[in-house]
C-alpha cells in the first residue's frame, strides 16, 4: 500500500464525502500545475487526484479501508515522542507552557519551545518558525527531506540521534538536548 489518501487529502478518516470533495477543491486550487509553477506540482496533483479518485467512490473507500486496516503498520512514534517528552521534564526545567503537542522550558533567562511531530515536513517547520520568535527545537520521528532549515529552529532526529539547523545556543542548552543526539 503507497501513501495514505486520507494524509494527502488532509482529512480524516470519518470525513464526509462533502469534505472530501471540500478538501480536493482546495488542494487542486494550491496544486494544480496551471496555477503553481514550481517544481512537483505535477506529481503532487496526480497523487491528489489518486486520493480523491478513490476516497470519493463508496466502493472504492470502503475496499481502501478495509485494506487499511488489513495493513495497519505498528505507530512507533507516539512511544518514542512521549519518551522524548518525559526525558525533557526530567531535565530540570521549568514548564512554562504546554500543549499535546509542544513543551515551552524555561531556565533563568533561556526560554525554548518545543515541538513533538512524528512526521516533520517544510510547510510544518515554516509554521514553528511564524508561531515562536525565540529558539526552538523540533523533535521529529521521520523527517522528509530536504527541508528548510531557519536560523532559531534545530530538529532534533529522534531515530538517528542527529541535530540539524540552529545550533544550541549554549552549553546549557546543549546539555538539555544532550540526551537525544550523539
Amino acid at each position: 500500500m503507497g501513501a495514505d489518501y486520507y494524509e494527502l487529502l488532509r482529512i480524516t478518516p470519518d470525513a464526509t464525502f462533502d469534505e472530501v470533495h471540500k478538501a480536493y477543491r482546495a488542494l487542486a486550487m494550491q496544486y494544480h500545475p496551471d496555477r503553481n509553477s514550481a517544481p512537483g506540482t505535477g506529481s503532487a496533483m496526480a497523487a491528489i487526484n489518486e486520493a480523491y479518485a478513490v476516497l470519493n467512490d463508496p466502493v472504492r473507500r470502503r475496499e481502501y479501508d478495509e485494506e487499511c486496516l488489513k495493513t495497519e503498520r505498528f505507530d512507533v512514534a507516539g512511544p518514542v515522542l512521549r519518551a522524548a517528552y518525559e526525558t525533557l521534564l526530567k531535565q530540570g526545567w521549568i514548564v512554562t507552557d504546554s500543549t499535546d503537542s509542544t513543551v515551552v522550558l524555561e531556565q533563568g533567562f533561556r526560554v525554548v519551545r518545543v515541538s513533538f511531530v512524528a512526521r516533520l515536513d517544510n510547510r510544518f517547520l515554516k509554521k514553528i518558525g511564524r508561531q515562536f520568535a525565540g529558539f526552538s527545537v523540533v523533535m521529529a520521528v521521520e523527517l522528509e527531506t530536504p527541508f528548510n532549515l531557519s536560523l532559531t529552529t534545530a530538529v532534533v532526529d529522534l531515530m538517528r540521534s542527529r541535530h540539524y539547523g540552529a545550533p544550541f545556543p549554549d552549553e546549557i542548552y546543549r546539555s538539555l538536548f544532550a540526551p537525544f543526539v550523539g
